[in-house]
């Protein structure tokens, strides 16, 4: 049995402590050290086996810890940006002889489109010599950086923990009320892609959080939103041990996995009537892929988009430049909703349901009678993947890796 200390300030240092709360098959002992009260709030309470510190540690306060407790054992699993903080307890734990270890979250790829800066004042002096709205999700600590910003009361949109300390501090720095997005993640692509078009963003700003900090979701609804991605790279690149190797360490496992409900399978649509009510950015990029199949595609909609209208003028679909009509139902073999009225998707997928016409509906996962997935193809190739309609930034990052790795060994 070993008594380990848990530094906790990431997504993966709390799953690390859940596990310890509730493990059976550990006898280690365990002490969790958060900063601050909220980051308690996040965790397992108090038991048996665990012990929850909520406040900020000097490195003497650190080591007296580690001495008082008999700390056999520490892992730092505290933010990628929180160098001080890593450095403080690496030398506590040298200090007393305690084995360190360092939990490091993995990192995501910025693609070259996007401008990449060492630091907050660096994102500031950018944002400097453009226009528009900002929405920042760098967290409290960077806010002061962004002040040197003409006008940045009126620009920027701060998203920042709900807790008074950081209310109060955005306060003092001269934020606006109004421009405060105080919430706590983590935050899925749904959610950032709606704030990005509340408030009409046309930047982003953001730390390289790993997987766990949701870094795939902000780029992905970046991307969809138009806006600009501007990233604060890590202050360097750890080696240490994964969120798995910290857990087989602590002889402790993580909830099983949810068994998958949706299966994927592959059909002909050789001669299938299909029909699209919708010519939007989504119809459009689900009409362009249907396109490639040999199918008979209609699509229905007041307006439809110039690249629609250039694979009608290839042959490729027909296009009825109307509003929708139950009559357009009429022979149609699968369906797909992809309208951006609610009630008007909900409408078709209710009808299709009533005749047993196979439809997806593109806002409601839970109307579908299956997911439009990703679809890749290579040659004789077809690969399609989803993410259970949860994580659309998953899978746009396993399109765009998927797409990689053909292009760089497939056919070597």
């Amino acid at each position: 049995m070993a008594n380990i200390l848990i530094f906790a300030g990431t997504t993966e240092g709390r799953k690390l402590a859940e596990a310890a709360a509730a493990g059976q098959s550990s006898t280690h002992r365990f002490w969790v050290s958060v900063a601050t009260e909220h980051g308690r709030r996040l965790l397992p309470k108090d038991s048996g086996r665990l012990t929850v510190l909520a406040r900020r540690l000097s490195r003497d306060e650190m080591t007296g810890l580690i001495q008082r407790e008999k700390i056999q054992w520490v892992i730092d699993a505290t933010h990628p940006y929180a160098v001080e903080a890593t450095e403080y307890i690496r030398a506590a734990a040298e200090d007393t002889g305690a084995s360190y270890w360092r939990l490091v979250r993995h990192g995501e790829e910025s693609p070259d489109s996007y401008t990449i800066v060492d630091n907050a004042k660096e994102a500031a002096d950018y944002l400097k010599t453009t226009s528009g709205k900002v929405l920042v999700t760098t967290g409290s600590k960077e806010l002061e950086a962004f002040t040197r910003i003409p006008d940045f009361e009126k620009r920027l949109y701060p998203r920042i923990l709900p807790t008074p300390e950081m209310v109060a501090k955005a306060f003092s720095l001269g934020f606006d009320a109004a421009h405060l997005i105080c919430m706590q993640g983590p935050f899925s692509y749904e959610s950032n892609l709606a704030m990005l078009r509340q408030i009409k963003a046309d930047y982003l700003v953001t730390k390289e959080s790993g997987a766990a900090g949701g870094f795939a979701e902000k780029l992905a609804a970046a991307e969809e939103a138009g806006a600009g991605v501007i990233i604060i790279g890590r202050p360097q690149r750890e080696e240490g041990i994964s969120l798995e190797e910290a857990m087989a360490l602590c002889s402790l496992e993580e909830a099983p996995k949810e068994r998958a409900a949706w299966f994927p399978m592959f059909c002909d649509l050789t001669g299938k009537q299909i029909l699209v009510v919708g010519g939007g950015r989504i119809a459009a990029r689900r009409i362009r892929i249907l396109s490639q199949y040999d199918c008979r595609l209609t699509v229905v909609a007041p307006q439809v988009l110039a690249p629609v209208k250039e694979l009608e003028r290839q042959g490729l679909l027909r296009i009825k430049e109307k509003p929708y009509e139950e009559a357009d139902l009429l022979g149609a073999d699968l369906v797909l909703a992809a309208t951006g009225d609610r009630q008007l998707n909900k409408s078709i997928g209710e009808t299709c349901k009533q005749r047993n016409i196979t439809v997806n509906v593109a806002d409601r996962k839970e109307e579908c009678d299956f997911y439009f997935p990703g679809v890749i193809r290579h040659g004789d190739l077809t690969i399609g993947f989803t993410a259970g309609g949860k994580d659309h930034a998953l899978a746009k990052k396993a399109r765009i890796l998927i797409e990689r790795g053909l292009e760089n060994g497939l056919d070597r």
